[in-house]
């Protein structure tokens, strides 16, 4: 079964709420710039109340073995997600020092972009796929073939996106990620979930 992960979650209640709607992972940012940056007591009271089949995802950029790992301990985190200029060296010296699930994000738009990718085999365990073009009506534009190649690093990897249903079968049918990862898609506002919404992506995503 394809994964879900719901992302940019800044509370409690949109938390559960995912939670008691089947995803597997939930996503938060603790990246200073983002208008969904969460502080790291808020991030440990919601990561204590989640269900151990349930696993929280901090996204960070650019900090140093310290910093993370002063935020794994803090949090009680099984899971970081490093969005910066990382290093292959870096990621995996974080993976034997604290025994955590690394996922390493990119964006994703031209076959350059594997390459940029391939370093990392080996020293992380997911793979994040952000596709950042869209259309006219903010759609994400797939590239199915493109993002085919992915499969050849033979490393799991979620894939996201702003995806109709129809979008988000051809994806999972034709390039099989590990997981899909809904965030601006399913929210109401910028900092809260629509329950709705979340639950369309979900079940959507399962049922493939």
């Amino acid at each position: 079964m394809v994964k879900v992960m719901i992302a940019g979650i800044t509370n409690y209640e949109d938390a559960l709420s995912a939670t008691n709607l089947g995803t597997d992972f939930i996503g938060f940012t603790l990246i200073k710039e983002s208008p969904k940056k969460v502080s790291d007591k808020m991030l440990k009271e919601v990561n204590e109340k989640l269900p151990p089949f349930v696993l929280a995802v901090a996204t960070v950029e650019n900090l140093d073995q310290k910093q993370v790992t002063k935020i794994i301990k803090k949090a009680d985190l099984k899971a970081i997600c490093l969005n910066g200029n990382e290093t292959p060296e870096f990621c995996k010296a974080l993976s034997v020092a604290l025994g955590i699930k690394i996922f390493k994000s990119f964006e994703f738009t031209k076959e350059s972009d594997i390459l940029s990718m391939q370093p990392y085999v080996g020293s992380i365990d997911y793979f994040i796929i952000n596709l950042t073009d869209k259309d006219d009506v903010g759609n994400t534009i797939v590239n199915i073939e493109l993002l085919k190649k992915i499969n050849q690093l033979n490393v799991p990897f979620f894939i996201s996106g702003n995806f109709s249903a129809e979008k988000i079968s051809e994806i999972t049918d034709q390039v099989n990620p590990f997981g899909m990862i809904a965030d601006e898609s399913v929210e109401r506002l910028q900092r809260r979930k629509d329950f709705n919404k979340m639950a369309d992506f979900i079940k959507n995503v399962h049922s493939l």
